[in-house]
């Protein structure tokens, strides 16, 4: 019996062997960087808008006949029949990316791969019309009546723009008149009411005499003065309608006292220097709270009118153009403030 169990054990191995033996592995033909890459040539066709049209909703079937080194040929295009269509198919298929060939037993044979795929479906243009004419009828933006409570978190991004009058005292008070100029401010304050940032002014003020300079060259009539550097802020006092806002700068300095001939003059003068800076501003709101989003967040706009005094010590490389500038303006002022707690009303 045992003997006769062996025999049986021996004969099943051998018939599992047999039928190994006539068992194909067979792989591929598979994409070497992913079906992804072979779909991406046929969607970056930059179709006509009829051809759009035409394609609307449907399926592209491609056969691409894959040869025993792994190049794709595209064979044929089921699925559309516009002649056009199709020889852009042909040339996106060109920039097939190589497949990993099919293999049966080790062995590399040619084959065929299909490809299915549907291009995105694109909205005529009478339909995204129709589609905004509706929102628009739909959607109401908010107004701050609309709201039954709303409250600023303190954070607030402004801009300011305007004019300023400008005289100097010191040294450089004796070869400069008062003059003016422009000033631009970015500023942003955090919900304690401090913060910072950029601040960037241009003076003209004609000269009363010329500076005692090593230069034979005639000097600018109205020499320009820039100042551009950063500032941190502190709101106070505040009130419903008004608010006081203190600004400390510090800021690179250059004034232009000869002119510039051409590209690559050495000869021109220029000063530099520094020019720390103390600045109040009061702002006037001049409009109602306008609710809005500011970058995806609910935000609160106002425009104000901003009256700015400022005293700036300017520090040049030339001791006669030294001084302290005072400064008096007026300037538009954006402010966005940011909101952190609302209800709309039922």
């Amino acid at each position: 019996m045992f003997k006769s169990a062996i025999v049986a054990l021996v004969l099943r191995l051998a018939a599992l062997q047999g039928y190994g033996q006539t068992e194909s592995i067979v792989h591929g033909p598979e994409p070497i960087e992913g079906i992804g890459k072979v779909a991406l040539p046929f969607y970056k066709i930059n179709f006509s808008k009829e051809q759009k049209e035409l394609l609307q909703q449907k399926e592209i079937e491609l056969i691409f006949f894959i040869d025993v080194d792994g190049t794709p040929t595209l064979e044929d295009v089921n699925g559309i029949d516009d002649a056009a269509i199709q020889d852009s198919l042909q040339h996106a298929a060109t920039k097939v990316t190589m497949f990993y060939p099919r293999t049966v037993n080790s062995l590399k044979e040619s084959s065929l791969y299909f490809l299915q795929f549907q291009l995105p479906k694109y909205e005529t243009e009478q339909a995204s019309m129709q589609r905004q004419s509706i929102f628009k009828l739909e959607y109401k933006q908010p107004a701050y009546d609309d709201f039954e409570y709303i409250h600023k978190s303190g954070q607030r991004l402004d801009v300011a723009f305007g004019i300023a009058a400008n005289a100097f005292l010191g040294k450089a008070g004796e070869y400069l008149h008062p003059g003016g100029g422009m000033k631009v401010d970015l500023m942003y304050t955090g919900k304690k009411g401090v913060g910072g940032g950029l601040v960037m002014s241009f003076y003209g003020n004609e000269q009363k005499k010329d500076y005692p300079i090593n230069s034979g060259r005639e000097q600018t009539h109205t020499p320009p003065t820039l100042i551009v550097g950063l500032a941190a802020n502190k709101a106070f006092a505040a009130k419903e309608r008004t608010e006081f806002n203190a600004q400390v700068e510090l800021a690179y300095a250059v004034q232009k006292v000869t002119p510039k001939l051409e590209h690559e003059d050495d000869d021109w003068v220029q000063l530099k220097g520094f020019s720390p800076g103390f600045v109040i501003n009061y702002l006037i709101k001049l409009s109602k709270d306008k609710p809005g989003f500011f970058y995806g967040m609910p935000s609160i706009t106002n425009h104000y009118l901003n009256v700015h005094a400022a005293v700036r010590p300017v520090i040049f490389n030339l001791k006669e153009a030294c001084g302290v500038m005072l400064e008096l303006g007026i300037s538009y002022r954006l402010g966005s403030h940011l909101i952190d707690e609302y209800r709309l009303k039922q």
